[in-house]
């Protein structure tokens, strides 16, 4: 089972410059967690086996850097929340419970963060 609610904030320009984005993943039984840190293949990171709660804040640039956090729950299960804030404001949430269960958030360049 899972989840995602998306959070209506002000718009921020994203091609006006760089800006914060903060992954926060809470809850248990996570086997690996990817996220990006800028545009392209290159800009992405794959931590196995985190340690819950886990977070980490990059620095993005431009209207083509996609904030997106990606959480697979291990074979045995567990449930989880994930959270992307852009420049300290909420832009996506969402749940996974169960095994093998994925959790997927991705904050729309330029949206309205």
């Amino acid at each position: 089972m899972s989840g995602a609610e998306a959070f209506s904030l002000p718009a921020v320009d994203a091609a006006a410059g760089s800006f914060e984005v903060e992954y926060v993943v809470t809850g248990v039984g996570v086997s690996e967690i990817s996220y990006t840190t800028g545009p392209g293949d290159a800009g992405e990171v794959v931590v196995e086996g985190p340690r819950l709660p886990w977070r980490t804040t990059v620095r993005m640039a431009g209207a083509e850097a996609v904030p997106v956090l990606s959480v697979m729950l291990s074979e045995d299960g567990g449930r989880i929340e994930s959270v992307i804030r852009v420049d300290g404001l909420e832009a996506m949430r969402s749940t996974a419970a169960g095994a093998s269960g994925t959790s997927v958030c991705v904050a729309e360049p330029g949206g309205a963060w």
